[in-house]
């Protein structure tokens, strides 16, 4: 499908103002998250399972743009707190936390996950491996119906992402070819029955984030160097595709990824909205995106279908949807609408890591 002449023009004309606007869903959009792939999250997915819809499924993905050939050198790092929050009330303050860390016991890679109730269970890292086919997905069965995975995977967005910043600068337009194709990240998948963070009924806002614990170094009377865990600190959050990397300047999008989202009304919503004025959004569509985008939360209403901007399936083509608002409307295809690998029709849901040859 062609794209209108006059959205190529009006974009060479708005592209020195935007010239920092990528869309990437979360994959390396900031200066300091760029220095740390196993926190930066790449994206988050969260949508009722469609073969049980009394389970949530949750899944985050970091070390974006890992590459088949050094695969085993992407891990889950032992220092970071993963964690998926989950809102009830509509306060973008979570009721509920699962959290997801990272162990090597005896020299084997293992995980722990922590559930809203405060209970925890152990499992298996299904490792990355050298070898032309992959490891086996590990399922881990938890209490109460929870299930987990965490390992490789191929990484399940889909956009042009370079034939899109050539679209703004007026030098090309999309060729339909995925940016993200051929590439693996590390994945946490989790499947939970409902009931364990919602009565069924009230609407519900997730996102995640990453944190390591403030480390204290001194030099202790002995001589030796002592070394002092403090509180965690925050580093990447994500909730809707594409907020921290598109709509915030490139000046913000540090002390973005350190926010909560109870705070975007008031830290970034101008920003958000300037944004989308450089673009040419009129204000109806302003006020659509703004309503997804702010708080910056994946909304769940569980009385409606499943499907971007309700949740995020893995094979929704969450992009195309915010260019079609934020073009006011108007088809803004970059060609790429399915994922580079087929989907799995049951858990993990991902799509096996691409294997080097």
């Amino acid at each position: 499908m062609r794209i209108q002449h006059r959205f190529s023009l009006a974009a060479a004309l708005i592209a020195g103002a935007v010239c920092t606007t990528s869309f990437a869903s979360d994959h390396r959009e900031a200066p300091l998250i760029q220095e740390d792939p196993s926190a930066d999250i790449a994206d988050l997915y969260a949508f009722v399972n469609p073969n049980d819809s009394s389970k949530l499924v949750l899944a985050m993905t970091v070390n974006p743009f890992s590459t088949p050939v050094e695969a085993t050198t992407y891990q889950f790092s032992p220092g970071v707190r993963y964690r998926f929050n989950i809102d009830t009330t509509g306060d973008a303050i979570a009721e509920s936390e699962i959290i997801f860390h990272s162990r090597l016991l005896n020299g084997v890679p293992k995980f722990q996950v922590e559930l809203p109730d405060g209970s925890t269970f152990l499992g298996d890292v299904t490792s990355p491996t050298m070898e032309t086919a992959a490891n086996p997905a590990i399922i881990v069965n938890g209490p109460n119906g929870v299930r987990a995975f965490a390992g490789p995977r191929d990484d399940p967005f889909f956009f042009d992402a370079v034939g899109f910043s050539r679209f703004l600068s007026g030098t090309g337009t999309f060729s339909g070819t995925d940016s993200f194709a051929g590439f693996n990240v590390s994945a946490i998948v989790l499947e939970v029955p409902l009931s364990m963070v919602s009565t069924g009924t009230e609407p519900l806002q997730i996102w995640a984030d990453t944190s390591r614990r403030k480390v204290t170094v001194r030099r202790a009377s002995t001589g030796k160097l002592q070394r002092e865990l403090g509180v965690f600190e925050q580093l990447d959050r994500v909730g809707v595709p594409g907020v921290g990397t598109a709509f915030i300047p490139s000046g913000m999008k540090d002390l973005y990824n350190i926010g909560e989202p109870k705070d975007d009304g008031a830290a970034f919503a101008g920003s958000i909205v300037g944004t989308l004025q450089s673009l040419g959004t009129d204000s109806t569509n302003i006020g659509i995106l703004a309503s997804v985008a702010v708080p910056d939360t994946l909304k769940i209403d569980l009385n409606q279908p499943m499907g971007f901007p309700n949740g995020r399936l893995l094979a929704d083509d969450v992009i195309d949807t915010i260019l079609f608002f934020a073009f006011n409307q108007t088809v803004v295809p970059d060609q790429v609408d399915m994922n580079d690998a087929p989907f799995l029709s049951a858990f993990p849901f991902l799509a096996p890591p691409i294997q080097a040859p």
